[in-house]
């Protein structure tokens, strides 16, 4: 093979030449391009990976547990000699080398890997401190991100990679190694091919979090269909209304999943208006013919060749009719590299999912981020059975869990003191994490909770609070390659509007009756943030979750966490309702029967705060209202209080 490399690299130059994640016939071949006198410095991970190509070499590990492995490094660089790194997304690690490079004042040249093809980038030269972890960040989502995405391959270079034989998915019926995985898409995908042959586009899945969620999900990438994510707890009207917007004739769904789900009277709704196939059907009807051409590709590793590649989920809690959110493949796989661009995870970890698939953040962060990165993943098919989730984390040595602030604080309630004694993250999006249980994770379980902050529209995570970019009461910063944008808001004296774009956004909406609005390259969040000095993002609230009171701004949020640190309780949901003498007036409501309005206004005055911000009334409520991912629902608690 003619050299492609070598002559890019100046050994007369000194550097750290930077290698992004490549496979191993891939590593192979480059090894051969590299000249003999650089050094090369891996981690424990691709030293036993990569231990039969590397003791060819002269080469070192580092490891970010014991310092004294980085002196041959130094040693090299303060020689003037060029150094080769490869560290598999190691964060610490990479934090490390970006310090030495900063400290010894050498450049880094990103090296990016596609097949036999090797690209020395633009060389780095980082004249702050302050530039290391966004620059390392950057370089890594840039190497790992490309423009034409189908999730199928990128599955197939994942098993490729990791190996046939890592076990990389687990549910309550069993586990499931990377060549069962693909071996059991390409035959469903003969027989879902027959089966949707006259069904359009897009497919309706209707389905729990489980293995065969996910083997249908990557069937229809395969075949070139559009997997159509319904929320089974929505209601049947509501489904019915997404069916409609994304143009539905043909569902797929469980029997088990419907009598397990006890939905069997939106099953009988569905039927009326819909061909539901029944994957114990479709199982049964897998021909002997089906077998053989599936095994046949799986020999082969055949890639998808169609074209088709998009995701349709739905947004929740604010519109009447559930929008339709179209994500491209590029979409989910862009949100999966700038996360794993500014969080440390890799084969060591076991993440537990019960976030369900029908929302973007159980879908990407939970199922597909894990598949394409070789985590382990549990796909739990309810975030709402908080003793056995506790139990399940211990049981299974879980490292990283995802779920909002309600759910995690029922965890916590029901946990024993050793039930998350192996977790390294636990991360929360959704919604708001409250003070009360970020303090008690981090007494009883000794746990820092990290937030995400993001919406479906972003396929779902804008940023991300991590353990090397923390702000107490902030979300993190923005994810690599996102750009963001803050409008002002009259009434609101900080911060402003956020709008952002990135290569997650969405391609566009799906409108009931309207049909596809694409995007416009920006996307309006509504939300009012501030962003400092240093990138940290500070949420303020929901533009929709803001009274107008005699002409002032008032956060319904901030009015929620004034009556938690009053009562100490976090039984509160806040309200806007019309008011004929001041255009609003904000309710409480609480789960509480026993409140009295009266020590909430002596408190909001004691505090300094507007009396703007002290409630008209009071309400009790039995049971708040709640969306399938957790989080309260405002839309049909406003409609109870106002009924």
């Amino acid at each position: 093979m003619p050299s492609q490399i070598s002559n890019q690299f100046d050994c007369s130059q000194q550097a750290i030449y930077l290698l992004n994640n490549t496979i191993h016939t891939q590593f192979k071949h480059l090894l051969k391009e590299i000249p003999t006198d650089i050094k090369i410095f891996v981690n424990r991970t691709l030293e036993k990976r990569y231990l039969d190509i590397l003791q060819k070499r002269d080469y070192g590990v580092i490891s970010t547990q014991n310092v004294f492995t980085f002196r041959t490094l130094l040693r090299r660089l303060r020689d003037g000699r060029p150094v080769f790194v490869f560290l598999d997304v190691d964060q610490a690690a990479f934090q490390a080398i970006g310090y030495i490079a900063y400290q010894t004042k050498t450049p880094i040249v990103p090296v990016y890997v596609n097949h036999r093809s090797f690209t020395c980038q633009k060389r780095i030269e980082l004249n702050h401190l302050s530039d290391v972890l966004p620059t390392i960040q950057s370089f890594l989502f840039e190497t790992y991100m490309q423009k034409d995405v189908d999730l199928f391959n990128e599955l197939l270079a994942a098993a490729r990679y990791y190996g046939d034989e890592a076990v990389v998915c687990k549910d309550i019926s069993g586990q499931i190694n990377y060549k069962n995985l693909l071996l059991n898409i390409y035959v469903l995908s003969q027989r879902l091919r027959k089966e949707t042959t006259s069904a359009g586009k897009n497919i309706g899945v209707f389905l729990p979090n489980s293995i065969g969620n996910l083997v249908t999900l990557f069937s229809l990438f395969y075949i070139g269909k559009t997997p159509v994510m319904l929320n089974y707890s929505a209601g049947a009207q509501t489904i019915i209304h997404a069916c409609e917007t994304a143009d539905l004739t043909t569902i797929l769904t469980s029997r088990e999943f419907i009598a397990k789900g006890q939905l069997e009277a939106v099953e009988a709704e569905l039927k009326a208006n819909y061909r539901l196939v029944y994957l114990e059907d479709v199982k049964q009807a897998i021909s002997a013919m089906d077998k053989i051409k599936g095994f046949s590709l799986f020999l082969k590793r055949k890639k998808a060749a169609n074209a088709n590649h998009e995701v349709i989920l739905f947004t929740s809690g604010s519109e009447f009719r559930p929008k339709g959110v179209v994500l491209s493949h590029g979409n989910i796989f862009a949100n999966v590299q700038q996360t794993r661009a500014v969080i440390d995870f890799g084969v060591q970890d076991k993440m537990l999912n019960a976030m369900p698939m029908f929302h973007s953040f159980g879908l990407t962060a939970g199922a597909i981020l894990p598949l394409l990165c070789g985590v382990q993943t549990y796909l739990y098919p309810s975030p709402l059975h908080y003793k056995r989730i506790p139990e399940l984390a211990r049981e299974e040595g879980s490292t990283i869990l995802f779920g909002t602030s309600s759910f995690l604080e029922k965890y916590g309630q029901f946990a024993k003191e050793d039930d998350f004694r192996t977790m390294r993250y636990a991360v929360v999006g959704a919604e708001r994490l409250k003070e009360e249980v970020e303090r008690f994770w981090l007494d009883k379980f000794n746990l820092q909770i990290m937030q995400g902050y993001g919406a479906t529209e972003t396929a779902p995570i804008m940023c991300l609070d991590t353990p090397l970019n923390h702000k107490q009461g902030s979300v993190g910063r923005f994810l690599p390659a996102i750009q963001h944008d803050l409008e002002d808001v009259p009434g609101i004296p900080e911060g402003g509007k956020l709008f952002i774009k990135g290569p997650n956004l969405m391609k566009g909406y799906l409108l009931h009756e309207q049909g596809y609005i694409p995007t416009d390259g920006w996307y309006d969040t509504g939300d009012v943030v501030t962003v400092d000095e240093a990138g940290f993002v500070t949420i303020i609230g929901r533009l929709k979750r803001f009274a107008k009171l005699a002409g002032e701004m008032v956060s319904l949020n901030l009015v929620e966490q004034l009556a938690a640190q009053c009562y100490g309780s976090t039984d509160f949901a806040a309200i806007n309702v019309p008011d004929s003498r001041r255009g609003e007036k904000i309710i409480l409501v609480t789960t509480d029967p026993n409140l009295s309005l009266a020590s909430l206004q002596t408190f909001i005055a004691q505090t300094g705060y507007s009396r703007l911000h002290t409630p008209s009334e009071v309400r009790w409520i039995e049971e708040f209202p709640l969306m399938g991912s957790g989080k309260t629902d405002y839309v049909a608690l406003k409609q109870l209080v106002q009924a």
